[in-house]
């Protein structure tokens, strides 16, 4: 006779009980009856204690007409503890449409139950609730993986300070304008602030305008119809339409052609668009990200870029650091990025010469350059550390660069004012006298930082 398979008694889930009515509610039975551990706290300072202690996700709160207030309060006290916990409301009074701050329910609470409680029902809300924590807490760590390339590494101010804004913006819903040199993480930071944005369920569609040819941006951005023009032999949704409801992110904006600019910028202003060779009008809901390293406003001076679409796009700005500006995340940097690329055999170590240098580097490529040099380290090196050869850079003396650059700036700004007080302060005349654009006279005097 065999044996009757026995089955191990599934772990017991926590969930905290928030009662600051101080009601008597003795329910530690009925949870433990559908295998759920209940932690029962009656102030905020306990129920920081066991949000710590026990690491919660699901936690329910106990409110009436009179403490709701409190309760209310209290919760924003605890989102800041932390933000991700899954809250339920039980109405102890069971007079919710009666209260006050009614509509602040769904800002604070996945459900809510009235008394006298429908366990089976409550249980399968909490069972959703861990299941809802659980995809969270696997998205969140997904998205706080270094080696998905969608987390920005660094404990420095500069990046503290970067992510802060990041932040302020995502929960914004205008266009972004992305600046920063090449390299910085431009694109990361568009994905970053789509995922952390209302829109983060919705698409997220990238075009490089400086990838694409300008007889096709138009085309690539709008759609085209079946026969617009020869070689269209079927429908085609333009990288615009593909974001509806998403995010659209536009880099290298600098590089796109007069004639889109003024195409797009009518798209900015109506959200409609008509597909090449169509003539239905489609409404779009999308927000939009540019990203440029060229300077826009020297661009426009040019006459290269439209001032128009320039202030359209220029709502919400931020600017990524170099990474010269913030040289004390580089170990940080480099070891993360030497994880990843010894695939977890952590065998290879930075020298002290390696670090020291790389401290020194001025990283003209920014991250992704630091990232292509460690994975050059990581194939070339021969022993257990890696050195300056290694990462193919070459000791100079950087100091005397620096000098030669203070040296020529100082040799601009002399040649500058000479012109200028030559010319009785004429800017067009003194660009003249020295062969150059009143534009480049102007970014001169920028860079030298001289007053008029």
């Amino acid at each position: 006779m065999e044996k009757p398979i026995k089955f191990s008694p599934a772990k017991k889930r926590s969930v905290l009980l928030l009662n600051l009515n101080n009601e008597e509610c003795h329910w530690e039975a009925q949870f433990s009856a559908f295998n759920w551990h209940c932690i029962h706290a009656t102030s905020v300072a306990q129920t920081i204690k066991h949000i710590h202690k026990y690491d919660i996700d699901v936690a329910i709160a106990l409110i009436s007409a009179p403490y709701q207030h409190i309760v209310f309060k209290a919760l924003t006290r605890l989102r800041e503890v932390k933000s991700s916990i899954l809250w339920i409301a039980i109405s102890s009074d069971n007079q919710f449409t009666q209260y006050p701050q009614t509509h602040q329910f769904p800002s604070y609470f996945i459900d809510y139950h009235h008394q006298p409680l429908d366990w089976p029902k409550l249980s399968h809300t909490l069972g959703h609730a861990h299941g809802m924590a659980a995809l969270q807490l696997e998205k969140a760590a997904e998205l706080n993986n270094p080696q998905n390339n969608h987390v920005i590494l660094g404990k420095s101010a500069t990046i503290r300070r970067f992510k802060t804004s990041l932040e302020k913006i995502a929960r914004a819903e205008g266009a972004v304008l992305i600046s920063g040199e090449t390299g910085t993480g431009k694109g990361l930071s568009a994905h970053l602030i789509h995922a952390k944005s209302s829109r983060k369920n919705g698409p997220f569609i990238t075009i490089n305008c400086g990838a694409l040819p300008a007889s096709l941006i138009h085309s690539e951005l709008f759609g085209h119809e079946r026969g617009a023009f020869t070689g269209a032999e079927k429908l085609y949704i333009g990288h615009i339409e593909k974001a509806n409801k998403g995010t659209l992110f536009l880099d290298e904006i600098g590089d796109l052609s007069l004639e889109s600019q003024v195409n797009l910028l009518q798209f900015i202003e109506d959200h409609t668009i008509e597909r090449l060779g169509g003539s239905q009008t489609i409404t779009i809901d999308c927000r939009i990200i540019f990203a440029s390293h060229v300077n826009l406003e020297a661009a426009i001076d040019e006459g290269r870029f439209r001032e128009d679409l320039y202030h359209r796009l220029n709502i919400l700005r931020i600017h990524v650091p170099s990474l010269r500006e913030y040289r004390e995340d580089i170990e940080l940097l480099a070891n993360a990025y030497l994880r990843i690329y010894q695939q977890g055999n952590n065998k290879l170590i930075l020298s002290p010469a390696a670090l020291e240098i790389m401290l020194r580097y001025e990283w003209p490529g920014n991250v992704r350059e630091l990232k292509n040099r460690i994975q050059r380290a990581v194939v070339m090196a021969e022993g257990k550390q890696i050195y300056p050869t290694d990462l193919g850079i070459k000791i100079v003396n950087y100091q005397s660069q620096r000098d030669l650059v203070q040296h020529r700036l100082e040799i601009d700004t002399e040649v500058l004012l000479d012109a200028i007080k030559r010319n009785n302060h004429n800017i067009s005349a003194a660009a003249r006298d020295l062969n150059i654009s009143r534009t480049t006279f102007y970014r001169l005097i920028k860079k030298c930082k001289i007053k008029l």
